[in-house]
Order: structure tokens, then sequence, then C-alpha cells
């Protein structure tokens, strides 16, 4: 992620957790103030902290150094596409064109191109098994050990295959810590894993393969009531829920076939700790065709609820019983926890 700034958020520091515990890797540039100062989303312990060296493996002068600090890439003078912002020919600097940028956001999506490399070889590997082989390989830099300055040190992509070449997926892995703490070297396995492309020797285009997540353990999932109050047009709503980094998969959970006018329907779905999309439509585009809302089985807390006429969508996730993130259709935050 390219973006930053300071501020600590628990609810922001929730649903990251819940993201990254759903089996998401995610890597944020540390910041380019040049200071000490923590900048957000970076410093959150579930996301990886990138910071910037120039050719010379040198920190650049820009780069935040602060113990979230996690690993370190180039991020001087790094040549990037740039958009067309003008018309063709009329000599614009960005007129579809290239340029040397330089800047965290430069460097983290050197880790986060690595990551997926190394993830596409071994494919079995959870988020959490990548982010440890990341920075147990990456190349000392600065102070022995880790630093503020530089984290574990900088990327590399053959250090991290070789680390889980030879350790396998099975080691046991430190929760989110962020920074020098986000380190455990476990002791190599007996069996790794089959490898299932040759040994790094170019960069290539990886496939995107989704990490193996664990089902929760029984008992563990979150009851939620979806209630439908019809007044007419009811044949023309329906409502979905769908895993919110999965759009275009299918529904954990739907309705619809309401049929009766000034009805009442009610729907109850039991869902894990994470992060999901709520749709609702409406085809008659009218006003005052009844109503919807979402709430907690366990104690009837209300986290989502509106009046029906239109598609409606709202993002929303779970840590516990108790914390509750929505956001509107425009990502605007409405609730917070209760």
């Amino acid at each position: 992620m390219s973006l930053g700034g300071g501020g600590f958020s628990t609810v922001a520091n929730s649903t990251y957790a819940a993201i990254y515990d759903a089996g998401v890797l995610i890597v944020a540039a540390a910041g380019n103030a040049g200071t000490s100062a923590y900048s957000y989303p970076a410093s959150y312990s579930s996301i990886m902290s990138v910071a910037a060296v120039d050719s010379n493996e040198n920190r650049a002068s820009f780069s935040q150094y602060n113990d979230q600090v996690e690993i370190a890439a180039p991020g001087v003078g790094v040549k990037s596409t740039l958009p067309g912002q003008g018309l063709p020919g009329d000599g614009s600097p960005r007129d579809g064109s290239y340029d040397s940028w330089s800047g965290t956001s430069m460097a983290c999506p050197h880790v986060a191109g690595v990551a997926a490399l190394v993830w596409s070889h071994f494919p079995n590997c959870s988020n959490k098994h990548i982010r440890q082989a990341l920075i147990a390989s990456a190349r000392d830099k600065g102070a022995a050990g880790c630093d503020i300055l530089f984290g574990h040190g900088i990327v590399s992509a053959q250090g991290a295959y070789d680390y889980l070449k030879e350790k396998g997926c099975n080691f046991e892995v430190v929760e989110a810590q962020g920074g020098c703490d986000q380190f455990h070297d476990p002791p190599p396995s007996t069996t790794p894993p089959p490898i299932t492309q040759p040994p790094i020797t170019q960069p290539s285009k990886a496939p995107v393969i989704a990490p193996v997540v664990p089902p929760s353990p029984p008992g563990s999932c979150i009851g939620i009531s979806v209630d439908i109050a019809t007044v007419s047009h009811s044949s023309e709503i329906s409502w979905s829920i769908k895993h919110f980094l999965n759009p275009l998969g299918d529904a954990i959970a739907s309705g619809a076939g309401f049929t009766q006018h000034d009805a009442s329907y009610n729907q109850n779905e039991c869902l894990e700790a994470g992060v999901y999309t709520f749709s609702i439509s409406d085809d008659s585009g009218s006003t005052g065709t009844g109503t919807y809302k979402l709430s907690l089985v366990n104690g009837g807390k209300v986290f989502i609820e509106g009046q029906l006429g239109n598609d409606k969508e709202h993002v929303f996730g779970f840590v516990s019983q108790d914390t509750v993130h929505v956001t509107d259709s425009c990502g605007n935050s409405v609730l917070s926890g209760f």
C-alpha cells in the first residue's frame, strides 16, 4: 500500500488484523518524513513496514525509522510507468511514459512483488510463513541484526526461496508483532514440500494463488440476523454476503424471492471473524418499499440498517462478538464497535 499518515486508529488496527488473520499478507510504505514518527497503516503490527534504500544500499534520507520498520527495499531513483495526462506527442513528462521516482512507496512494491513470487513456489505456505521467510532471509544492513533503519535488512527473493526450501511450510511462526519482534527461527523441516516450479533464476510473472487458510474451530463463528421488512415491490429485493477480498466469488449467504407485501423475513447466518461485503438490491428504485437491518444474534445489537428502494452496499468486519466495523458505499465509516 502506497499511503500513510499519522494517528493510530483502533478500528483500522482491528480491521487490518482481521484481514491478516484471514490469510492476507499486507505490505505498506514506512513513510517519507525522514523521522522516527510512526506512519500508518505501515506501523500496525499486522502490516510489513518497508523502508527505502538507494542503489548503494544506504538508507534513503527521507525514509522513516522506528521500531516498526520490518524490511527495506530499493526506493531511490526507481523507474516506473506514468499514466498519460496530456495529448500524445505534446512533450508532457507524464505522457504515458517512464520516469524515475523516489519514496518508500517505490520500495513497498519490491517487497510485495518478492512475496508474490516466492509464494507462487510455495502455495501451501500461509501469509505468516511468507512474512517470516522474507525477514529471516533479508540481507543484514546497518547495525548487526535488526535495527530501526533497515529492519531485518534488504529483501532477497533468492534468499526467501532458499529459506522455505530448507524449512518447509510447517514451522512455528510469530503472531503479528511488527518490526524487529517479528521473527522466530525454526529448525529445518525434515520433509520439505514439493517445489511447484524450478529454482528462481529470473523474475517472472507469478500466478496469483490463494493461501490455504485453516478453518476456524467449531463454535467460533459469529451469529448474525438479516431482517427484511417489505411494503411493496417485494419480488425485486435480493441480498448477498461475500468475502470482501473475493468480490467475484460465490456468496456465502444470500436471500431472495420475497413475494409478500407488508411482510417480515428473517434469516440467521454464522460468519467467522473477517471482513465481508453486504449487498442489497431493489430493482424498483422506488422509496418506501421497506427496510433492512443486520444485527448480532447474541444480544440483538444492530450494526447495519437502511431503507429499501435502490442498490446499496456495506462493508463490515468482525473481530469478536463485541467489535464490528461498518462502512457505507462510499467507504465512510458509519459504525465502529459498540
